[in-house]
């Protein structure tokens, strides 16, 4: 302890009668005497020693936290902002009418002995038709023409098409054509064992 506070332990090693054997003392750096020093010699015994440094090391630690600065205790959280309750969202709109959803290749007509043709829009200048086929051709003594445009896409199945002067073209779903006004043209063959699905824009002007 008298290390740890910068002093130095002093020990007598006089044993004459009245002297001051088993006494201690304490100096500082400098060689001055601090304490257990008296006129005959040292005073201290070990007890006094200890308690003079401990009472010295208390009095250090007060004075240090005393002149330590900082807070005195932690400060309290602050809350947290209450947050504001979030407007309730206008409800969408109720729509004002229902889409009438049709699909082209459901409940398709068997078609065996002729074609089934349906219209499935018509406007000025335009109509939209359906075409379902299972085995037909056209007799190549009765070709179909028309005074109008068509725009055909086969949709479903397979199928031959021939047009005035040229060769016959085989046809798988996806394909489409053009046939001009005024063209003869021929269904050369259609699927038997399924049906085939047209799709045909009539455009007029």
């Amino acid at each position: 302890m008298a290390t740890h506070r910068g002093l130095k332990l002093v020990k007598s090693r006089r044993r004459k009668a009245g002297g001051d054997f088993g006494r201690y003392g304490l100096k500082d750096a400098g060689g001055a005497e601090v304490f257990g020093f008296g006129p005959d010699g040292l005073t201290a015994d070990a007890g006094a020693i200890r308690d003079f440094l401990r009472g010295g090391m208390r009095s250090d630690w007060s004075s240090s936290v005393a002149a330590t600065p900082g807070r005195k205790g932690a400060a309290k959280p602050k809350p947290a902002p209450k947050s504001k309750p979030q407007p309730k969202s206008a409800p969408p709109p109720k729509p004002r009418f229902k889409p009438e959803v049709a699909n082209l290749l459901r409940a398709l007509p068997e078609a065996k002995d002729d074609e089934v043709f349906a219209d499935l829009l018509k406007r000025p200048g335009v109509r939209i038709e359906r075409i379902v086929s299972r085995g037909q051709a056209t007799p190549e003594d009765a070709p179909m023409v028309q005074d109008w445009d068509e725009w055909v896409v086969l949709l479903q199945g397979a199928a031959g098409l021939r047009i005035e002067d040229s060769a016959e073209v085989r046809l798988a779903p996806g394909d489409h054509l053009l046939i001009a006004a005024g063209q003869k043209h021929w269904v050369t063959w259609t699927a038997r064992d399924r049906p085939s699905v047209w799709l045909a824009v009539h455009l007029d002007g």
